[in-house]
């Protein structure tokens, strides 16, 4: 492409305003219109000794078309997400109120109430044992079942010990042991809790439990009604 004069008063003129306006600009047809700006500044100034060629200029507008077809690509699908994040935002905000199910190994017990907690099992067991403990490893309450098919259990505690007495408000700790046969089943331990509120980010929304701390909702395993 050849060079435009820039000796030239006009082209220094339009040069300067085009090129602003191109640099402040995100509307596909103002950069267009830029474009042929320049471009017909540069015919103005060519060369008379050494023309533009046309397969240069049929080059330079294919080139702002694609330009201009990306960046109007690039608006619609940014407007999509857009819509689309709204839409989530409005679903994820009615999950306050409501008890959910996440991985840990800590459940948060209020004395004198049931509290819910579960497993979440990758593969047939034969056997499931589930132990809650205290801060001192005592064990609290044992539960067996047998044959367990994959799947997302829930469980109660009412907040009674081995001897039938209440435990005491606080943090209590859970353990699992799944079998099948001999061999050891990948199985993950889930406990209740209640969103407080929600933080919408740009990624993953961050959900306030209350006691049970913070979570995302890709990590939320089951909501209850």
């Amino acid at each position: 492409m050849n060079n435009i004069n820039t000796n030239s008063s006009i082209n220094n003129n339009v040069n300067e305003k085009k090129t602003n306006d191109f640099n402040n600009t995100t509307n596909p047809l103002d950069l267009q219109n830029n474009f042929l700006s320049l471009l017909i500044a540069q015919i103005k100034n060519q060369d008379p000794t050494d023309p533009i060629k046309n397969t240069e200029l049929t080059s330079q507008l294919a080139q702002i078309n694609t330009a201009t077809g990306i960046e109007r690509l690039n608006n619609t699908v940014g407007n999509f997400s857009d819509k689309i994040n709204q839409n989530q935002n409005i679903q994820i905000s009615s999950l306050i109120g409501h008890r959910v199910m996440i991985p840990s190994s800590q459940i948060v017990h209020t004395k004198n109430m049931n509290t819910e907690f579960g497993i979440d099992l990758i593969s047939q067991a034969t056997s499931v044992e589930i132990k809650i403990l205290d801060g001192n490893e005592k064990v609290l309450h044992v539960k067996q079942i047998k044959n367990v098919t994959p799947g997302i259990y829930s469980f109660t505690w009412d907040g009674l010990d081995l001897d039938k007495k209440i435990v005491s408000t606080g943090k209590y700790n859970v353990n699992v042991t799944a079998k099948n046969k001999d061999k050891d089943v990948p199985v993950e331990i889930l406990c209740e809790a209640l969103v407080h509120s929600i933080i919408t980010s740009s990624r993953d929304p961050i959900i306030d439990l209350g006691a049970m701390g913070t979570t995302t909702l890709s990590k939320i395993r089951k909501i209850f009604k």
